[in-house]
């Protein structure tokens, strides 16, 4: 079953909402980049997060970037997501492991993150994008993508994002939602999300029960209302990167670096982030390369 992601809104039109199920999806990531079990569940709630906010996005030519710098262990984080459900990430120190939180049972993500920055970017096709930030206060991801929708967007939101993983470090469930709050809802609303909310178990839990996200959006966390799903698309980790884009960097180096290589036969590698490819550029392409220059 492939992935999805969704996007839609209460018959009342006081709720918008998104949901994400991102099981493999993740699951790739992870095997792209050997991930620790600690990082595993860092960037599987970066890609849940950033696909459903790449709904949001207007063209299939826009993109988002969620991005974390902290000072702790797993040092940066990034996330890149598009409007048709395309998203790929990597982390700094992918085998950055911290012990299980033993108060909480859970992974140690805050202590893994530490302190920082959580910044949001939006490239809209304009001359200069969208950049919003935010202090990284929780470290749980989703209350701090929370916490930005408010201090940033001056939307009320609620995010949930859940990495349930096997003790092999499979990926067994990943997911998430977003439900925020049009300009104007009555407070009876209100207090009946939040109800919902607070009597919610996790995320992944439930999904690993064998509730569906549109299940869980439905039952559990737009109980009462009426969810009108508006658009479902896949989701899927994709990296755009090619041997001609690759070509278009190389040209930043100057005419005498690239003729020094070719002189030297040396061959110029470039590796690629998000999918761990390397793109080898040898003495002819080289050349080809200071052609166009």
């Amino acid at each position: 079953m492939k992935d999805k992601v969704l996007r839609g809104i209460t018959d009342n039109k006081f709720i918008r909402f998104f949901a994400v199920n991102s099981t493999a999806t993740v699951q790739e990531a992870v095997d792209l980049h050997n991930l620790s079990i600690t990082s595993s569940v860092l960037l599987g709630r970066l890609i849940s997060g950033a696909l459903m906010m790449g709904m949001d996005l207007k063209s299939t030519n826009d993109s988002l970037t969620l991005k974390i710098d902290g000072d702790g262990p797993i040092g940066k984080a990034l996330v890149t997501a598009n409007r048709v459900g395309e998203v790929k990430g990597y982390v700094n120190n992918p085998q950055a492991e911290l012990p299980i939180n033993k108060d909480t049972n859970t992974i140690d993500v805050k202590t893994a993150v530490g302190n920082g920055t959580l910044t949001i970017i939006k490239d809209l096709g304009m001359k200069n994008p969208y950049m919003g930030q935010v202090e990284i206060k929780y470290g749980t991801i989703a209350k701090d993508l929370t916490y930005y929708f408010v201090a940033s967007e001056q939307v009320p939101s609620s995010v949930g994002l859940g990495v349930l993983i096997e003790p092999d470090g499979s990926i067994r469930q990943s997911g998430g939602f977003i439900v925020q709050l049009m300009p104007d809802t009555p407070e009876k609303v209100i207090t009946q999300l939040e109800t919902n909310l607070a009597k919610f178990p996790n995320l992944t839990d439930v999904m690993d029960m064998g509730f569906s996200i549109e299940k869980i959006i439905k039952k559990f966390i737009l109980k009462g209302f009426k969810p009108e799903f508006l658009e479902e698309i896949n989701a899927e980790y994709k990296c755009s990167c090619s041997y001609k884009k690759f070509e278009n960097g190389l040209k930043l180096l100057s005419k005498a670096e690239l003729q020094e290589a070719i002189e030297k036969d040396e061959e110029l590698v470039v590796h690629c982030h998000f999918c761990n490819k390397d793109y080898k550029y040898g003495k002819t392409k080289i050349e080809k390369i200071l052609e166009t220059m």
